[in-house]
């Protein structure tokens, strides 16, 4: 099926989660009109707050104390996506995908649907079985949930995304209601013992999936022209 969308695609290594927010604004003031990004990296250790927990500053959410958290290294950020909280950390890909729902001819459900589809088939790929459970959003296995699903759309420009848990410290989790479930684990791919993909082969995995299920036309970009993006927005 031919392309639909040009989108340019980059893996910008790992990005302090309040310093890429202002790179996700930027690009996604320019995805209106000009082409969609899909941007690949890791966080340093944060806990962000969706919307959902709007006025509650994480009490629900959040299951260790402030000098915890500050001891373990993990940062919280208010965040204006869907959903509750969600941890992101080293071993986990997250990927943010910037895009205009009028170009990919989609509605919001749609979308959602089709992110959680991709994942499911680059899962499948790299020999992962895995599933959708209509009550929860996200990527599910026997394990546990495998990846963390949760986009904005303003304007018809989306923001956020999925991340997937690729080996990251999993006690991180202890520290937050992932996604506000409290009777279900989270996984990775190392903690169920299955052999663990390159950097550089999931990032492929993922760009070919998005390609054929979104109807992309993917052109990879060095970090750098990404950043310069948003130092032209900040000049």
């Amino acid at each position: 099926m031919d392309a639909i969308y040009q989108v340019f695609w980059s893996d910008l290594g790992v990005v302090a989660y309040e310093r890429f927010q202002a790179l996700q604004r930027a690009l996604a003031l320019r995805a209106e009109e000009g082409p969609g990004y899909i941007l690949f990296l890791e966080h340093p250790p944060t806990i962000t707050l969706g919307y959902s927990l709007k006025g509650d500053e994480g009490r629900s959410a959040i299951r260790s104390s402030a000098a915890e958290l500050k001891a373990a290294g993990v940062g919280v950020v208010e965040v204006d996506r869907g959903g509750k909280a969600t941890f992101h950390g080293p071993g986990q890909l997250v990927c943010y995908p910037i895009l205009s729902l009028k170009k990919l001819r989609l509605g919001v459900k749609r979308y959602v649907g089709k992110l959680q589809l991709l994942l499911l088939r680059a899962l499948a790929e790299l020999g992962v079985e895995a599933d959708l459970d209509p009550r929860y959003p996200g990527v599910w296995t026997r394990q546990g949930k495998i990846a963390a699903v949760g986009i904005r759309v303003s304007e018809r420009v989306t923001t956020h995304g999925f991340a997937l848990n690729v080996d990251p410290d999993l006690s991180m989790f202890r520290h937050i209601v992932p996604c506000g479930i409290t009777d279900r684990p989270v996984t990775s791919l190392a903690a169920m013992g299955l052999r663990l993909p390159s950097r550089s082969e999931l990032v492929a995995v993922l760009v070919r999936g998005m390609a054929e299920e979104l109807r992309l036309e993917m052109v990879s970009k060095e970090a750098g022209e990404i950043w310069s993006l948003l130092a032209q927005e900040e000049a």
